[in-house]
């Protein structure tokens, strides 16, 4: 008995659903703008989306048109801009977070920089003073050598004197780069503070 009343159920629900299902309207618009209705689609468009409604009228599912590939691509890219913009926030708001915690007027700001620049002046002395000792001995090696200046000595306090000089002209850059840093910390600092 129990197995007559499911199958009886079951029954009654795959007509109740066939018969919406056949009910349903599809609803799509032809080439020249107008719109159509019917219960197949004609195959040319079937791509460009469409409606289906029910007996009332209502709008019960909605087909989306195909894109082409050069809109998903520009879907892709405009994803790919949303995502970096996001990125971009996301990376501007903990910079800001560290910024205000980090510091707490722009003083504080100023003698951070003046610090690391003054530590990289000092890097830069010590090794003006070893560059002075190395081309002191180098003068002292050609003196001596005025027949071979080629030597192997020669050419290795050439060599160590152009490394100590290019690391000097390193650190100046460093020194610009950490004064503009700053100059944005301060540009930004003040702005979050509303100075």
């Amino acid at each position: 008995m129990k197995n007559l009343n499911l199958k009886i159920f079951l029954l009654f629900i795959a007509i109740v659903l066939t018969n919406n299902a056949a009910a349903r309207i599809k609803c799509w618009t032809n080439n020249e703008g107008n719109r159509e209705c019917g219960d197949k689609i004609p195959p040319e468009y079937t791509q460009q989306g469409y409606k289906e409604l029910d007996k009332s009228g209502l709008v019960r599912e909605e087909k989306e048109k195909v894109k082409t590939k050069a809109e998903l691509e520009e879907a892709k890219k405009q994803a790919e801009n949303i995502k970096k913009r996001n990125e971009k926030k996301k990376n501007q708001k903990a910079y800001d977070k560290m910024l205000l915690e980090t510091y707490t007027n722009v003083n504080e700001i100023e003698i951070a920089r003046d610090e690391k620049i003054n530590a990289i002046q000092s890097t830069i002395k010590l090794t003006k003073k070893r560059v002075s000792k190395l081309q002191y001995q180098l003068n002292e090696q050609l003196s001596e050598n005025d027949d071979s200046k080629e030597s192997k000595k020669i050419k290795n306090l050439q060599d160590e004197i152009s490394l100590n000089e290019n690391f000097i002209q390193k650190k100046i850059n460093e020194q610009e780069e950490i004064k503009n840093l700053y100059i944005g910390y301060i540009k930004r600092f003040k702005k979050l503070k509303n100075y």
